[in-house]
């Protein structure tokens, strides 16, 4: 590996460290955004310097989030990953991997409670959390309506291509 594809890598690791995850993460994240084919868990914990158990771990944890794609080639035991490349489609998993379940749960789960709090909301305490419990689910509704803007965008954008 050349000193600027090192160089590269680094910066990527500073990219992946801004969306908050740790350094091993962030290096594993680099290293599968930059490379152009799939690269063995072998050789990615050979680049690292971590465990291969280690590789294993973070990868379970962040491979729906990040569109990390395991591949089995025939005739060997070794499991290669592949980081989608594309960053408009890579954003849009993103955000359907994160943001859609949590609005999910939020609209499917809390709705019916926030109605059956109402019926018994009496007190200013109880008013004052309903309050608290309606303004979340507005903003849940609000965001809703961002992410489709986002989803338009990214559409929009894919076209020009």
């Amino acid at each position: 590996m050349s000193d600027v594809e090192k160089k590269i890598i680094d910066v990527g690791h500073e990219i992946f460290k801004g969306y908050g995850v740790d350094d091993v993460t962030a290096q594993i994240l680099s290293i599968l955004n930059f490379e152009s084919n799939e690269i063995s868990m072998e050789q990615l914990a050979q680049r690292t310097g971590y465990s291969l158990a280690s590789i294993s771990l973070k990868i379970k944890n962040i491979e729906q989030f990040w569109s990390i794609k395991r591949i089995h080639k025939p005739g060997s035991r070794k499991t290669f990953l592949y980081m989608e490349k594309n960053l408009l489609d890579a954003f849009a998993i993103q955000i359907r991997n994160g943001f859609e379940t949590e609005l999910d749960i939020a609209k499917n789960k809390i709705t019916p409670l926030i109605e059956e709090y109402r019926k018994y909301a009496n007190s200013e305490e109880q008013k004052i959390k309903l309050h608290t419990y309606e303004n979340y689910l507005s903003e849940i509704n609000q965001f809703e309506e961002l992410i489709q803007h986002i989803y338009e965008q990214i559409n929009r954008l894919k076209k020009n291509r």
